[in-house]
């Protein structure tokens, strides 16, 4: 069996044999077309999120299926995924399906999502509003004809730097 995919972890002995258990688990269970690309997701998901055991696999098996429902790259949603869990402290699944959302709700039309939560979740939190106020926002802005959601989070995030240093703009 071939471990080199996940040898990116930093994992080893034990520890890799117990990572290449997990991901015939998720392969077994998801639509990828190779243990590779099982590897290579779950060596993805693991630094981006520092997720293990359990966690890892159910994170792995949520950014293949985005990756196949989405076109969205494993790599990319999850590191939104931990920008999102982090911020928010939301669950791995919570995070996903949050991404979910926004996405099947418009606010990726310009296929700005990914990079609008990673830059403006961190914003929306120090506020005090929710990852579902943050995502609420997004698609409301989509809704009514934003260009880009990046300009409604852009809004929040100088309202927030104007609020912190009490500006009179």
């Amino acid at each position: 069996m071939r471990k080199k995919p996940l040898r990116h972890t930093g994992a080893t002995g034990a520890e890799l044999d117990e990572l290449m258990v997990s991901a015939e688990r998720v392969f077994s269970s998801s639509h990828a077309e190779s243990l590779d690309q099982v590897a290579a997701a779950m060596s993805s998901v693991r630094t981006a999120t520092g997720l293990v055991g359990d966690e890892l696999e159910r994170a792995t098996q949520y950014g293949l299926a985005l990756e196949d429902t989405l076109g969205y790259e494993v790599s990319q949603s999850a590191r939104t995924a931990n920008s999102l869990m982090k911020n928010f402290g939301l669950s791995a699944q919570e995070a996903y399906n949050l991404i979910t959302i926004g996405a099947q709700s418009g606010a990726d039309k310009n296929g700005d999502l990914l990079d609008v939560l990673n830059e403006y979740s961190a914003h929306y939190a120090a506020l005090g509003l929710s990852a579902e106020e943050f995502m609420s926002s997004l698609i409301d802005g989509a809704e009514a004809g934003v260009f880009s959601v990046d300009k409604v989070g852009d809004a929040v995030k100088e309202f927030n730097i104007r609020a912190k240093d009490g500006s009179e703009t």
